[in-house]
């Protein structure tokens, strides 16, 4: 039954993925142009754009939570693992499971109080671009939603393990 859901949940998740890596390479490359552009009208030019900070605060913001996702899925992201290698399978099994289902609680925090945030910032523009804040903030359950997906993926993955 679990493997059923994982395979279904894992199927569905290819087209999020790809394009989450479509986003993400964009983001980085419009990010990299744009503090190219600030860096040289600020000190070539000596007359800085405002706009190209803020579109840079804004992609950085985007592009740490939707690559969080492609770091759980590969299990890139930081962690400290010595006392692990010296355990049994059976204690590895059982204290990784402890681990994603603290992660998982932290991502419906994440998910949970990212959309009260929205809902807290409907008015309210940024300075420079004029964006609405909401579209920087939707990033938090969005991001958090797409790491929630995938760790719950490990989670039942390690289930049937």
């Amino acid at each position: 039954m679990i493997k059923k859901i994982v395979e279904f949940i894992d199927f569905r998740l290819e087209l999020v993925r790809k394009l989450t890596s479509i986003m993400v390479i964009y983001s980085f490359g419009i990010l990299v142009l744009a503090v190219f552009i600030q860096v040289v009208w600020r000190f070539i030019f000596n007359n800085p754009f405002s706009w190209t900070e803020e579109l840079a605060r804004i992609l950085q913001v985007w592009l740490v939570l939707l690559t969080s996702s492609i770091c759980i899925r590969k299990g890139s992201h930081l962690s400290i693992d010595y006392a692990i290698h010296a355990l049994p399978f059976k204690y590895k099994k059982v204290l990784k499971l402890i681990v994603m289902l603290f992660i998982l609680f932290y991502l419906l925090i994440l998910i949970i109080y990212g959309s009260r945030l929205i809902m807290i910032t409907l008015n309210q523009t940024t300075a420079a671009l004029r964006v609405p804040i909401y579209v920087v903030y939707l990033a938090f359950p969005i991001g958090g939603f797409l790491m929630f997906l995938e760790s719950l993926l490990i989670f039942l993955k390690l289930m049937i393990a």
